[in-house]
């Protein structure tokens, strides 16, 4: 499966193998790192600061016992690639059945549930397929979002982070640019986004509803 033409839901959280010789060396000096020998086996997940990352895990090797272990010095050392840039490359889904076998897996997807924590209901905005179109293909949670004008300003299109969502389909984000014309709208600003669908009066968009007040942390 050529990683280009995956959604981020068919690759999130997902074991995979790289056969391709050249791939694997390609890859290996793009990390300048020596020479890896395929099958590459790797774990796909989302971080929350880089976006849809794939944690390189090299072989999977056997002890005397026949007993499947992945290599101890990729599981000391955190090799991380972006989704960017294996775009071009093929790779193999690797059935849970056999993951399960492999030791190790395991304490890797727990290494990485942090990305997965969310008081927000983070993970259920990621089900919302409507929004795909506004999404960045690297970054899932970033989205493209409009900020309509109240006076003689033109309309913006911004960039914003999914936070979360509250009820009645509002989406919980932050700026990650700010508006020219509105100075409410700054860099981190908390914002509530909603989807409207296409209709005769406006386009289909991701629209700011209103401002949010970011929740103080307690200490």
């Amino acid at each position: 499966m050529l990683v280009g033409n995956c959604t981020f839901r068919e690759l999130d959280q997902r074991w995979v193998a790289i056969e391709n010789k050249r791939m694997v060396k390609k890859l290996a000096k793009k990390l300048k790192h020596k020479e890896w020998i395929p099958p590459l086996f790797g774990y796909f997940y989302i971080d929350r600061e880089e976006g849809l990352s794939l944690r390189v895990m090299g072989n999977v090797e056997k002890d005397g016992y026949n007993k499947l272990y992945l290599s101890d010095y990729f599981r000391e050392n955190e090799i991380v690639v972006s989704v960017e840039v294996i775009e071009k490359f093929n790779v193999e889904f690797i059935d849970s059945d056999v993951v399960n076998k492999i030791n190790g897996t395991k304490e890797i997807e727990e290494d990485l549930a942090f990305n997965y924590e969310s008081e927000l209901n983070l993970l259920k905005t990621r089900e919302i397929e409507e929004i795909d179109p506004f999404r960045n293909e690297t970054f899932p949670d970033d989205v493209q979002v409009l900020l309509e004008s109240n006076d003689d300003d033109p309309d913006e299109l911004l960039w914003a982070r999914i936070e979360g969502i509250m009820k009645k389909d509002v989406l919980i984000c932050h700026l990650l640019t700010e508006s020219y014309y509105n100075e409410q709208y700054k860099e981190d600003t908390m914002v509530g986004v909603r989807y409207f669908e296409e209709s005769k009066d406006e386009e289909e968009c991701l629209k700011i509803v209103g401002l949010i007040k970011r929740k103080e942390k307690s200490d």
